[in-house]
């Protein structure tokens, strides 16, 4: 895990610096990098950025980091280029996510087209290239979207690490999702009180169902999602002892 710590400079401002273990453990040689080529804010922001990049390369340097310059851009890009659009890395971003299921996936790409063509105030925000969206346009959208906070949550999880990738590459210096997270406090206090059926209404929802009333009774009997549903086969059913397949491990 990292930490940060803050310093004052001699010329009054503040440098912030990250120190971690390398690979987490508590007998790694003790890493750092310091952030004081900005305002308080950026400083603090950047450091931020960084520590969660840290955390979540296992305690060590990110990819691409060099130390006391940042994400350096590769020779062999060209430098007068154009910077992508939020678009095109947001799909690069999850086409290249290892640990996803195909309906995950599918899920994000939605994801990423619904923003960039939302538009907030008047402006579609994330129709503009990766390096023009900040800090106050990620405000801007957590505010004015109307969605229920945990649907902005979620949408606010993909974009940090779209911008996270972005960033990488080297088309960022500091990702602007860094501190604008929506609080896990809040975004419980937002969840409407679950209210499970009784036996009795339940019996009545699968009856007037009709035809879809099986499945229902199934989804619920075995709490299987929908999509995990419709992905079995007949084999996945062992009709003589009724239970589910031995990989499956669901009972009929």
């Amino acid at each position: 895990m990292a930490w940060m710590q803050e310093r004052r400079r001699a010329d009054g401002g503040i440098s912030v610096r990250v120190e971690w273990r390398l690979s987490g453990g508590r007998t790694g040689p003790r890493q750092e990098e310091t952030f004081s080529a900005g305002s308080d804010a950026q400083n603090r922001a950047r450091a931020q950025g960084f520590k969660q990049m840290v955390e979540a390369a296992g305690g060590r340097w990110p990819d691409g980091w060099v130390r006391g310059e940042g994400f350096v851009r590769a020779h062999d890009q060209d430098p007068y280029s154009p910077p992508p659009s939020f678009a095109a890395v947001g799909e690069e971003y999850v086409r290249q996510i290892v640990d996803l299921s195909p309906g995950q996936r599918k899920r994000y790409l939605s994801q990423i087209r619904v923003l960039a063509g939302l538009e907030i105030r008047g402006t579609r925000i994330f129709a503009r290239p990766i390096d023009a969206i900040a800090e106050r346009d990620i405000k801007a959208w957590l505010i004015a979207w109307d969605r229920s906070l945990k649907t902005k949550a979620n949408y606010h999880g993909l974009l940090f690490g779209v911008f996270t990738s972005a960033a990488e590459q080297g088309h960022l210096t500091v990702n602007p999702c860094a501190r604008t997270a929506p609080k896990r406090s809040r975004v419980r206090q937002s969840q409407a009180e679950l209210r499970f059926l009784t036996e009795e209404e339940l019996c009545a929802a699968v009856r007037l169902a009709g035809d879809a009333g099986d499945l229902l009774a199934f989804a619920v009997s075995t709490g299987l999602r929908f999509g995990e549903i419709t992905a079995l086969w007949c084999g996945d059913v062992d009709l003589v002892h009724a239970t589910g397949a031995d990989q499956q491990g669901v009972e009929a």
